[in-house]
């Protein structure tokens, strides 16, 4: 079975137990450098709604895996289910078929595959891997998905940077705004399925956390979509992606403007 790895902050070693007492080493380390042209780096977010909970395979082999509270072996990721939620996991460059599983415990559908892609990382880059549009009970289908190479900007201990993914089904185009409806304008026009480049996020102010107060409006309007914006704490010298996800009038899967730490 190939070795999957994964780049984080920390070495982290797999461990099992043989009794109790005692705790036996019996997984290889590999020390891996900040973008190694060995591997290509990525992430996925599951943001098709409707989803089930799906392992990610690469080439066949299980690419994901996540432990449930009860044990379960693989928890899978679910709608909003980002894999790994620290750092990167690393593939070799190239072609690539990945592939996505129901988890097996869910029942009527076990183990079948609803998503089916080519990608082809370069060397030493980092890719984010969005999954897209609808899943119903009828296609048992992810139809598309969205991959974006994550470029590290510069980062700064007084600067925070963020970039916008639109993910929100049925979206119009979308500007993004500080403090107030009407602003300062630091994103513009981002169509569905598109992802920004970073910017800066101007006049944070003091200290290292800073709270800004962002609006995500129609286009060229002041017409917000959450009409008292959304807050986020974020931290000096980090950058962020925030995602615009959802589906328009619907309430199940109602507009969210989320975020996570994609640099730091």
């Amino acid at each position: 079975m190939k070795k999957i790895l994964y780049f984080i902050a920390v070495s982290i070693g797999l461990f099992s137990a043989c009794k109790k007492g005692d705790l036996v080493e019996n997984t290889a380390y590999e020390k891996i450098s900040p973008a190694d042209p060995k591997y290509s780096y990525l992430k996925i977010l599951n943001l098709t709604p409707g989803s089930p909970a799906l392992t990610f395979y690469m080439d066949g082999t299980k690419f994901s895996s996540s432990l449930s509270s009860l044990g379960v072996e693989n928890a899978g990721y679910a709608y909003n289910g980002l894999f790994p939620d620290l750092g990167y996991a690393v593939t070799t460059p190239g072609s690539h078929n990945l592939t996505a599983k129901i988890i097996p415990t869910v029942k009527p559908d076990a183990n079948l595959e609803v998503f089916n892609t080519t990608i082809a990382p370069e060397a030493g880059k980092y890719y984010t891997i969005y999954t897209t549009g609808q899943y119903t009970d009828a296609s048992k289908k992810i139809p598309s998905s969205l991959m974006v190479e994550d470029s590290r900007p510069m980062l700064d201990t007084s600067k925070i940077y963020v970039r916008m993914v639109n993910l929100y089904n049925g979206s119009p185009n979308l500007d993004m705004v500080k403090d107030a409806v009407n602003g300062t304008k630091i994103i513009s026009n981002v169509a569905y399925g598109t992802a920004t480049t970073w910017t800066e996020i101007p006049n944070l102010g003091p200290g290292t956390a800073p709270a800004p107060k962002l609006f995500v409006n129609i286009a060229g309007t002041n017409t917000p979509l959450i009409a008292s914006g959304s807050t986020f704490t974020l931290t000096k010298g980090r950058a962020y992606t925030i995602y615009i996800r959802g589906v328009a009038g619907n309430t199940t899967y109602p507009l969210a403007v989320t975020f996570y730490t994609t640099f730091y």
